[in-house]
């Protein structure tokens, strides 16, 4: 018997009854099966008088068998009722405990269970009135200008000016450490290495002018870590100073550096070799074409970056727009009983708002794969593998080694449910996109990308805040 009296919305205390009469029989079946399988020290197997059975094992078999019957019976009945359930149930700290006398067994046995569930809801937020903006770049024939001339510049051939210095150039520059600043001498064992500047990315406006007005054998001083401003210490270190990562030796900022070798790429002329050794095939031979087909592939980068935007703006919203009621009181006790010894409850407190938000993300998202019946199929995951392949290569294979390299990299299993998982999105974002009114937004790419860092670093912060009580709770 399973009696249910509701604590409130979202969380119920379960009463599972199991009587005498009913444990008596399954405790003697159980006990005669024991009997007939257990080798028992002193006598033949199966030969064990029942009543040394009884005594030896009686209480353990009666304990295994009134809690398997109690979980068959909880269970059962959530089955039945269709409760949505949140974790797993837990006795309730006021539970008392039981005499396991298989002699003299007590009239009944009750346990108290305590569940939390996610009451029945209809989720808000699916309608054509609902209007959201996708952001698409406004400066699209200027970006493909500018890789194309990358392209041109990429694919030219390369000279050694002495000369002169430009904007696109990149220097050499033999450089040794100063005692202190932009004054002192030349520091004595002091740090000698080759520092490479790309004058176009020069964060230090005065340098850059220097650089500008040199050329083959001058001498510049200048501040190296001001080049290109890295804010961690080991970037520096590794990529302007060339330092190892076990050297751990003072270097001071200021250097004296001779300018040994200026490189310069110039661009290739807009001709069939060009097109043909940057594009591949014979499907571009004009400047438009190149244009054309620059453009494709910068449309691809952008809607994958507008589509996560997207896909965050209908996260927030459902979310507001459907406040599901959550069983906060159980769901701190059972992230704290069933992850005993990991976490503490000053960690539970501080994080549970953003893992409770996790939470309703994750029973949106079902409500949504309900509504628009959304599955992913093995067929459609071995798609994405291939896909995943055939990009990698960037070739045309044979269907075999295609097929073959889907089934070694299947084998990892966390990565088929990842990749699983990537694909209900896909499905979810198109459901939710289908339902709504959206309309794109034009903005230049560094705004674009101004939003995007945004966005990226204020996500990461959320997933870090609610990380450790997801993966208690995923283990739990």
């Amino acid at each position: 018997m399973v009696v249910r009296k509701d604590i409130d919305n979202s969380s119920a205390e379960l009463t599972v009854t199991v009587t005498r009469e009913e444990i008596k029989p399954k405790i003697d079946a159980e006990l005669k099966k024991f009997r007939s399988r257990a080798a028992i020290r002193g006598f033949r197997q199966g030969q064990a008088p029942m009543d040394f059975v009884k005594k030896i094992y009686g209480s353990s078999i009666f304990s295994e068998t009134l809690n398997e019957m109690l979980s068959h019976r909880l269970y059962d009945y959530l089955r039945e009722s269709q409760l949505d359930v949140l974790g797993q149930p837990l006795p309730t700290e006021d539970q008392r405990s039981f005499s396991f006398k298989i002699s003299d067994p007590e009239p009944e046995y009750a346990v108290n269970y305590e569940v939390g569930f996610v009451p029945p809801f209809e989720i808000n937020g699916l309608e054509k009135s609902e209007k959201y903006e996708r952001l698409t770049v406004s400066n699209l024939d200027e970006l493909a200008e500018d890789d194309l001339n990358y392209a041109r510049k990429r694919m030219g051939a390369r000279s050694n000016p002495e000369t002169d210095i430009q904007d696109n150039d990149m220097v050499r520059l033999a450089s040794k450490e100063l005692e202190g600043d932009a004054g002192s001498q030349v520091k004595e064992g002091g740090l000698e290495t080759t520092i490479t500047v790309l004058v176009s990315s020069t964060a230090d406006e005065a340098f850059k002018a220097q650089l500008l007005a040199s050329k083959k054998g001058d001498t510049l001083r200048f501040n190296a870590r001001n080049i290109e401003n890295h804010e961690k210490e080991d970037m520096y270190r590794k990529y302007i100073l060339s330092l190892e990562p076990d050297d751990d030796r003072e270097v001071g900022d200021w250097f004296e550096g001779v300018i040994e070798e200026v490189s310069r790429a110039e661009a290739a002329e807009l001709n069939e070799e060009f097109f043909k050794g940057y594009f591949g095939g014979d499907h571009v031979t004009s400047k438009e074409d190149a244009i054309g087909e620059l453009k494709k592939g910068i449309l691809g980068f952008y809607d994958v970056r507008s589509n996560a935007l997207l896909m965050r703006a209908f996260q927030e919203r459902l979310l507001a727009q459907n406040p599901l009621e959550l069983p906060e009181k159980f769901l701190k006790r059972w992230l704290r009983v069933s992850n005993e010894g990991k976490i503490d409850a000053e960690q539970i407190e501080r994080e549970y708002p953003a893992f409770a938000d996790n939470l309703r993300w994750t029973l949106l998202r079902d409500k949504i794969k309900e509504m628009a019946a959304i599955e992913v199929t093995d067929t459609e995951v071995r798609a994405a593998y291939a896909t995943r392949v055939r990009n990698y290569f960037q070739a045309e294979l044979p269907d075999n080694v295609i097929e073959g390299s889907v089934d070694r990299l299947m084998q990892n299993k966390e990565d088929v449910d990842n990749t699983r998982r990537d694909l209900e999105t896909d499905k979810i974002f198109e459901a939710i996109r289908e339902r709504v009114t959206i309309t794109d937004k034009a903005v230049p790419s560094d705004e674009f990308h101004k939003i995007i860092d945004e966005i990226t670093k204020k996500a990461e912060a959320e997933q870090e805040e609610g990380a450790a009580l997801s993966e208690a709770a995923s283990e739990g």
